[in-house]
Order: C-alpha cells, then structure tokens, then sequence
C-alpha cells in the first residue's frame, strides 16, 4: 500500500515546533512523546541500570523492588512509548530497550501481554523477583471472565522463583497464553486479593497526584482494553502506549476512551503491587533460590486511593455515581478531575491549543486504524465469503474475527470525534461565561479555531488502496463526513472498510451478500458504545433494526449517531446568528 509518508509524520513534527516555541504549553498528543515539556527529562540508556541477566537463566539478586528498581522500570517503559515501534516485538529490538539482544526469542502479544511482557521482562534482566496472577474466576459465575459482571476472583499465581534459576525467555514468552484483560477485571478494595494474601492483586489504585501516578502504571479500560502510561505532560495529559489483537502498538492519550465504572470491575489506573521474597536461601554467588512472593497489602501502600470509584466527596449511601470530584474548590467530571489533578497549578484550558491537540490525536487514530484495515487486507480476509453469523460478541471474541475485525477501534475513534466536539463547545460556552477555567488571549476565537482545524485538514491525509489497486486520499473530513459509514467487518471490501461512496465504491467486488450484511450492520456501527453483554451471533434474516426488535431477538445498534460533526460546528461559530451554515 502506497500512503503519503508525511501521513502521522507532519502532525508530529509541527508539535515539535510549537513546543520549542512554546515551553509552558506542553502538547502532547496521541501517540507523540517527544520528551519535551514533560514530567521527566528524555530517558537514555544510561538512565538504566545495566543488565544482570545477560543469558536465558533468571538469577534473582535482590528480595525486593527498591525505588531505583521502580524508576528504572518508569524510564523503560517511557523509553518504549516514546520511541517509533509498531509492535511489541519491534519495541523489545529498538534502541529503546537497552537490554536488547540480537539472539533473543521474540515477544510477542496484545494489550493485556504487554503490560505483563514488559513488567517480567525488565524484572528477569535485572535479577527481581516476579510473580502474576495467572488464573481468574468470575465472581458471577460467567464463562468469559474478561467481561464478568461483577469482578473476578484470583485462584492462581505464577512466582518467578524456584530451587535453581528460571528460563527467563521461557517464563516470559508463556505469558501470552495466560493473561487477558480478565486480570484487571478486580474489585479495589477488601478481600484477600488486596490483602497481600496468597492471591493477592498484582495492582492498586493510585492516588492521581504526579508523584504516585508515573511511566509503567496501568489504565484500564472494562471494555477489553489495558495499556500502559508512558508520559504525564505539564497540562494534565497521560499519555498511554497499548499493544492490540493484530499485535500493533499504538499511542494515545487518557480520557473517555477509558470508561469510568463500578469500582467492582477495577477500572482506571492502577499501579503495580510492591512485592518481595519471603524464606528464600541466598547463594555463595548472591543469588537467592526458593521461597515464596508476598506483597504488601493496601493498608501499607501510602499511594493506594478510591478517589476513582466514588469521588474526592463520596456519596453518604455508598452509591460511586454520585460521589463528587473537587479540584480547586469546583466541582468538575471524573475525567476533568484527573486532568486537572495532574497538570500544573495555574492550569487552564486554551480551546484553540486544546482543538489542535484533539486533531492530533484523531490524526494518529486514523493511522492506527489504517495500518488495522491493511492487515485484514493483506492477509485477504476480504476475499473469503461471510461467515454465517456474527461472533457471540463482536467486540469481545477470539480469532480471525479478534485478529482483522475493528469494532472496539472505531468505536473508541467515534468517542473522540464525539468527546472533542462536545469539549470544544464546552470551552467556548466557559470562556464566554468569563469562567477561570478557561483562557484565550487572542481577539477572534472563531477564527482561530477554525485555522486551527483548517490547518489539520491539510496536513493530516491518508491514502488506501481500491479493490482495483487504485488510491484514494482522505483527509480528517473526509473521515469524520463518513465516521458512521467506516465499516468495522473485515470481510468487506476496502471500499467498504473506508466508508466509501458513489464512483469510489464502484471498483469494490463484494457480492449481494455482503453488501446486506453492511447494510444491516448500519445500526452497529451508529453506535459509539461498545456492549460486551449483548448476544450479537445473528444470521443476516436474524440481524434486524433496533427500532423493530429488541437485542434478544436480532436488534442491534441505535438508530441515529450521535453528532460528531467538529468542522460544522466551527463553522456555526463564524455565521451569523439565523445563518444557515454550509
């Protein structure tokens, strides 16, 4: 596939520029961790400490992570997020980890894996002790843990420990076939799990103050979706790196992209359970053999918080959804709160810089899902007929429908069209109020904002291939004018996986059949929130409207998208009032 190789590139590039030029205003975007304006200088190899495993065995060397340990581990995954790697194994061979080695077996692996990949991998070639959760149970007795309703249970761990060292590269690799999101799915507070028991819970919620949350903590999204934070800039924003299904690796930044939920289900940022090594024997060479893990409960964790699940003023029923979250003496949503809690004191939103920074982020967004689509492609998904019905679930399912498919993609893209056009218009409705909350120093909002956008639109393109091997170029527009078009099945044409219409469609070679179950996919795909709790295994008779059958019976989706459109509100924004905007 031919694409313009500015695509992702120039967005990057222009905020390089601005932030040189602009120190105070740190805007950082999804997938761009240039290492300036942020919570801690550029990482560099020496900022590791060497390696102690050189070889495949694991000689653990220390009965404890101290906060050396911690911080080497924060600037190792800083490294990662910030650097170029598409995959987690391209990641572990970059120069970002200086603990590569040209011999060493390949990891690979999707969201859940990397978080655990990258936690073992540093601890085997540092000599630390280890352990994971390695077997859940749901707590309401359904099969499929990773979207339980209420939360799972451990039932078994995993140690890194043993009468003679350990195959590092072994234990590690074995990981992939163990973990899931399911061992993020945990209940916060209470029970032996965050008691430091036997099966204790290898996370806690962090206290969200820049000193508690850093590099190496972990967000959790209930919707199948774990990443790792790799940067907090000056204005609030973390930054996460995250590992997929088809074993990409891409960028992006916190915000309702990670739903806020029952605090039975874990949701939110979490970071790693200190842990030590209990009645091991340390050897001639300093080596420690044997003994057990533990790991400090979270009466002893002085970062452990539930601030996330029921506010900084909980409710006094005990109801998390109506626990209050204050900053500054305003009340403000939960997603506000941890902006807010995180950037410097005098912090205000700027609705132009923020605009800019929302476009980058769809930018990359829009890359992601390209290099998504173009592995269903190549692998030519397309050309194989539809499968009879849906999976159970189509967010949430296994194989080649989990490897080529883009539902909970597009889904967390419509998010953000949707969430950047809302807080856009909340910040022009704030500033004209004459809140603090907000500031701009220029004399013509409308105009900058819409220089703004206009500026994006030019620089940010993407280019796909027809069916016929010719190419289309799409800009933001063009993306956003068709977000609820994008289909998400990857046995469609690309023409289709691009929402493509009139001539552009033309060259597509789907069949009648295919071209109904797009059809009837359109209610789907006008739905921005993923529901891992709906049966979705219809035939294309089955598949029906939502406004005729109820989900039991074949009906799926809504019936009208929300409003995304960003560039028509801008445009309102320089009409005069009654003017018809076009």
């Amino acid at each position: 596939m031919v694409v313009n190789r500015n695509w992702g590139r120039r967005p990057r590039q222009r905020i390089r520029t601005i932030r040189y030029a602009k120190a105070t205003e740190c805007l950082a975007v999804l997938g761009i961790g240039l290492g300036i304006g942020l919570t801690q200088a550029p990482a560099h190899a020496t900022d590791l400490p060497a390696a102690v495993n050189n070889g495949a065995a694991w000689r653990v060397v220390k009965t404890r992570w101290s906060a050396p340990d911690e911080a080497g581990y924060s600037a190792f995954v800083q490294r990662i997020g910030r650097a170029d790697c598409v995959s987690l194994a391209d990641c572990l061979a970059s120069d970002a980890n200086p603990y590569r080695d040209p011999e060493e077996r390949t990891f690979y692996g999707d969201c859940a894996d990397m978080v655990y990949t990258l936690r073992a991998y540093y601890a085997w070639k540092n000599g630390l002790p280890f352990s994971y959760q390695s077997a859940m149970r749901a707590k309401d007795g359904s099969g499929d843990t990773r979207y339980s309703s209420s939360g799972n249970r451990i039932v078994r761990r995993t140690d890194a420990v043993g009468a003679a060292p350990i195959n590092g590269p072994s234990y590690v690799a074995a990981i992939r076939g163990i973990v899931s999101t399911a061992m993020f799915r945990t209940d916060p507070a209470g029970g032996e799990a965050k008691g430091g028991g036997r099966f204790f819970d290898d996370f806690y919620p962090v206290n969200v103050t820049r000193k508690a949350l850093r590099p190496g903590s972990v967000a959790y999204d209930i919707y199948g979706h774990v990443g790792l934070v790799y940067d907090i800039t000056e204005d609030g924003r973390v930054l996460i790196v995250a590992s997929h299904p088809d074993n990409s690796v891409t960028r992006t930044s916190y915000g309702h992209n990670f739903l806020r939920a029952d605090p039975a289900l874990g949701a939110g940022l979490k970071a790693w359970r200190p842990i030590y090594l209990e009645g091991s024997t340390k050897k001639s060479d300093g080596t420690y053999m044997g003994g057990r893990i533990r790991a400090l409960p979270n009466d002893q964790l002085k970062d452990y918080s539930l601030a996330q699940y029921i506010g900084t003023h909980p409710d006094p029923y005990g109801d998390w959804r109506k626990g209050e979250f204050m900053v500054g003496g305003r009340t403000v949503n939960y997603y506000d709160f941890i902006r807010r809690s995180l950037a410097s004191p005098d912090f205000a939103y700027n609705p132009v810089d923020e605009l800019r920074q929302g476009l980058d982020d769809l930018c990359r967004a829009v890359h992601d899902r390209r290099v998504a689509v173009r592995r269903a492609i190549v692998a030519g998904v397309h050309k194989k007929p539809h499968p009879a019905k849906l999976p159970p679930n189509i967010y949430g399912t296994y194989g080649a429908w989990e490897n080529y498919s883009t539902p909970s993609r597009d889904a967390r893209l419509k998010v953000a069209f949707i969430e950047l056009r809302r807080a856009i218009e909340t910040y022009v409705r704030q500033l004209r109020a004459g809140l603090p909350t907000v500031r701009y120093e220029g004399d013509d909002l409308a105009g900058d904002l819409w220089s703004a956008y206009a500026a994006e639109e030019k620089a940010c393109t993407v280019t796909y291939r027809r069916s016929d091997n010719s190419r289309v170029r799409l800009n933001i527009t063009h993306v956003a004018d068709r977000l609820f078009d994008l289909s998400f099945d990857p046995y469609h044409c690309p023409e289709l996986r691009w929402g493509g219409r009139g001539v552009e469609l033309e060259s597509c070679a789907d069949g009648p059949v295919k071209r109904r179950w797009y059809d009837a996919q359109r209610f789907l795909r006008n739905q921005a929130r993923r529901t891992y709790d709906v049966p979705m295994d219809f035939t294309l008779e089955q598949l029906k409207p939502p406004t005729i059958a109820p989900p039991a019976q074949g009906g799926l989706g809504v019936e009208n998208p929300a409003d995304a459109d960003l560039r028509g509100y801008l445009l309102s924004l320089q009409q005069p009032a009654g003017t018809a905007v076009p």
